[in-house]
């Protein structure tokens, strides 16, 4: 029965479901006490009322968190609005009481959402005022639906589902609602008893949804910030009690979620990949969690990373001191590829949990890619689906870059195999598909990436390689296996279309490799740039390229040797060099001589 439909019951014997020597702990007020267990019901609300209006303890939320809405503003998820409070409690006594009955009639039997949760959260930190404006019954039916909701979305024993399929709503309520509720009310057994739930699901929440470095899984990555906001609340509320609102694990990857949630700030202080309010730039939600979860580095970090520098001070030794700025997880399939600390950096962050991709480049002020790398591959006219997950086949982090390799299988036995490499010191991005069939065959192959709408591609006049334009003139991309001059576009094009930069290809012998340069340093713009394919011989043979590729990039002064074994790795010659190797990504010295970034045997 809805608390709408009847108002009548006693709140202290019904709405609590228990007796009245039982609803209340020993730090309740005496005479509290005392009247209810009399049945005085109507003595013991006008204690009860007047000892939440003048308790100095414990403070209230909203004074613990920044801002007007002490904290539920921030990330709030699309659709929601901001702050989530529900317009009936701004009202007078009768309107509020009103909207309050109409809103636990609605959230009564209905399947809870994240809108909901929130409202409960706004509700529950009313409450101690709201006592002197709403009738007991009405009180008490309030705070009985909050604990109710808290309590079984905890459940009595620890249930992975709700927590795997709703991490977020789980939180909010099993976790934060039940805290706040504990928090608010420890002169009522009720409350008091869920702060060990609320602990619990904090907790497996933490421990659970991140990687052990406080990176959630990509499927997950939405709500870095929502989750992030959350456990900001709960931690600034646990801090006021005893036993905190999590164990020593759980405290940890909190801290390791602060600096995770700095790596993945874009320059204008969104989350990346995102594009609702969930992912907007609050310096409140910041300025909080590292004054409760960072520690000098992250303190460091925000002053390099965010909009607003939120951090203090200096670290001697500059960036050199820092963290490293890439981070890769196997376990969340995701990857940072990142140059360096400051916002104007180059970074490539990769989502790979299904066959469809997920990359974003960041360059300085822009977003320049974002969305889903989609592949599309034909043998002799035959799609290739995907046969399986991206499997990581290599992870490699030093002075010279970033380097990720994946694969994916597809049908009839062939196989993606995609890599990605982020320079730091020559400011460029390597991005590369290689296509193994297990029988010779004719391959068509082509690849979308997902240009944001305010980047458009320009092609050159005479030439497939072309500029990616943002705010400012930001990337030479160079398609390295296309012949330099457009001579024919049979064999391949760059193009865009709609919002994507896409790359055509083809090649015979059942093994293709589709490479495309990403020329990052605005100092190179301008600059005479050429590439050249190279002749790889093997016993003094020339290879074809469906054994092997090399390919000779020139921009100014600066010049590279890009090299890529697509059969069994053998002993070759590229102009001159003797390779055994994989892959080799290398820049020439002045000297003439080469120096390797990446060699994979």
């Amino acid at each position: 029965m809805s608390p709408s439909q009847d108002t009548s019951f006693s709140p202290s014997l019904q709405a609590l479901n228990g007796s009245a020597e039982a609803l209340w702990h020993k730090s309740a007020p005496a005479a509290v006490r005392r009247a209810f267990s009399r049945g005085e019901t109507a003595e013991g609300w006008a204690a009860w009322n007047g000892h939440l209006d003048g308790r100095k303890r414990p403070v209230a939320v909203s004074r613990l968190l920044p801002g007007k809405a002490g904290g539920l503003d921030w990330a709030v998820p699309e659709g929601i609005a901001k702050p989530p409070t529900p317009e009936w409690l701004d009202s007078d006594g009768p309107d509020c009481e009103k909207g309050l009955l109409r809103w636990l009639g609605e959230s009564a039997g209905g399947e809870a959402a994240e809108r909901y949760a929130l409202e409960a959260l706004a509700c529950c930190r009313a409450l101690p005022k709201l006592a002197a404006v709403l009738s007991p019954d009405v009180w008490w039916a309030a705070l009985d639906h909050l604990i109710t909701t808290a309590a079984e979305a905890g459940g009595s024993e620890p249930d992975d589902r709700p927590l795997e399929e709703n991490p977020l709503l789980h939180q909010l309520l099993a976790g934060e609602l039940a805290l706040t509720l504990a928090y608010i009310f420890p002169e009522i057994d009720h409350c008091r008893k869920l702060k060990s739930s609320a602990r619990r699901a904090l907790s497996a929440g933490l421990i659970d949804l991140l990687d052990g470095e406080g990176l959630p899984h990509a499927k997950h990555f939405s709500l870095l910030r929502p989750l992030l906001a959350c456990w900001t609340r709960c931690r600034a509320i646990g801090r006021r009690l005893k036993g905190r609102c999590w164990n020593k694990s759980a405290a940890a990857q909190y801290e390791w979620l602060v600096r995770q949630a700095l790596r993945l700030t874009r320059a204008d202080g969104t989350h990346v990949f995102g594009s609702d309010s969930s992912a907007a730039w609050d310096a409140d939600l910041f300025e909080t969690a590292l004054r409760l979860g960072g520690d000098e580095d992250d303190q460091e970090l925000a002053v390099l990373v965010l909009p607003r520098a939120a951090g203090t001070g200096s670290k001697k030794g500059g960036e050199a001191a820092l963290p490293e700025p890439a981070n890769h997880s196997e376990w969340a399939c995701a990857s940072v590829l990142r140059r360096r600390w400051a916002r104007s950096t180059e970074q490539l962050t990769v989502l790979f949990d299904q066959p469809s991709l997920r990359v974003e480049l960041g360059c300085g002020e822009d977003v320049v890619l974002s969305g889903a790398w989609q592949f599309d591959v034909r043998r002799d006219g035959h799609r290739l689906s995907p046969d399986s997950d991206w499997e990581e086949v290599c992870w490699i982090s030093d002075k010279d870059g970033d380097y990720l390799e994946l694969q994916i299988d597809l049908a009839e036995g062939a196989t993606l195999e995609r890599s990605m490499f982020l320079a730091r010191k020559d400011r460029f991005l390597l991005l590369t598909d290689a296509v193994l069939c297990v029988e010779p065959s004719s391959i068509e192959y082509g690849c979308c990436l997902p240009l944001r709408p305010s980047v458009s591609f320009q092609p050159a006049d005479e030439s497939p390689e072309g500029l990616l334009l943002g705010g400012k003139r930001r990337a030479n991309v160079l398609p390295l296996a296309l012949p330099e001059w457009r001579a024919d576009e049979r064999i391949g094009d760059l193009s865009q279309t709609g919002e994507s930069l896409q790359l055509r290809q083809s090649g015979e012998g059942g093994r293709l490799f589709a490479p495309l340069f990403i020329d990052l340093d605005g100092r190179r713009r301008g600059k005479k740039l050429t590439w050249r394919q190279l002749t790889v011989a093997e016993s003094l043979e020339i290879q074809p390229p469906e054994v092997a590729v090399g390919y000779r990039v020139a921009i100014g002064r600066q010049q590279w040797l890009i090299y890529r074994s697509l059969a069994k790795p053998a002993n070759r010659t590229l102009l001159g060099h003797n390779l055994s190797s994989e892959m080799l990504i290398a820049r020439f010295e002045e000297s003439g001589e080469v120096e390797p970034l990446l060699e994979i045997e």
